[in-house]
């Protein structure tokens, strides 16, 4: 069961736009990093990577949750974060030189998502995918170049997003349905390309004029 809520939301996370799916794709190697499954109670799982082609695959199903995450130095970077029910909260760090890749699915009750990526290589993609589903929400991410692509998804109860993209290619997906939702923190540097959807008991609109 916790196998298939894994597959199912980073599936949903990663090949709900065909740019993330080529991202996922473009990105796909040696399977080998750091594979963790928490169940229950109060898990924490912090990991930090000094690899060329990194991996880690964190699994937490329930309680406290909790997940730090470094991974610095030469790059390619994959991250891939499910946290199942409960208290939630992850921090990521990506830094590197090349490729970069966040998926992260929290499902229920806390949340709060701290999200950061720092690209040097000016050839290579930035890739962030966040779904939280319910409850406490809260999303922060930066990515700092290269091409930057996020995103970045809320269902359901208290929200609140921000995203800052500086210097390259930048492309945001934005949206919320349900409840709290936020008052658009958003800043692009560079290449400006945005879609913005919120919708509240029918209510939906368009993004600011000039975004």
């Amino acid at each position: 069961m916790r196998r298939t809520f894994l597959n199912r939301a980073l599936n949903a996370a990663l090949i709900a736009s065909g740019a993330f799916a080529a991202t996922a794709t473009a990105q796909s190697g040696p399977e080998r990093g750091v594979f963790v499954t928490q169940i229950g109670e109060a898990p924490r799982a912090t990991i930090t990577q000094r690899n060329s082609d990194s991996l880690a695959e964190i699994v937490q199903d329930g309680t406290n949750n909790e997940a730090d995450l470094e991974q610095d130095g030469t790059a390619p970077h994959r991250a891939q974060i499910v946290q199942d029910g409960d208290d939630n909260s992850v921090t990521a760090r990506q830094d590197g030189d090349g490729s970069t890749d966040l998926a992260l699915a929290q499902e229920g009750n806390g949340n709060t998502a701290l999200v950061s990526q720092n690209e040097e290589s000016a050839l290579a993609e930035t890739a962030a995918t966040i779904v939280q589903r319910g409850n406490g929400n809260s999303i922060i991410l930066a990515q700092d170049g290269s091409d930057n692509q996020a995103q970045l998804t809320q269902e359901g109860d208290s929200n609140v997003m921000t995203a800052s993209q500086l210097d390259s290619g930048n492309r945001l997906e934005w949206n919320q349905i349900g409840d709290g939702l936020s008052d658009l923190q958003i800043v692009q540097t560079g290449g400006a390309s945005m879609q913005i959807t919120q919708s509240n008991a029918g209510a939906a609109f368009a993004p600011p004029p000039g975004g």
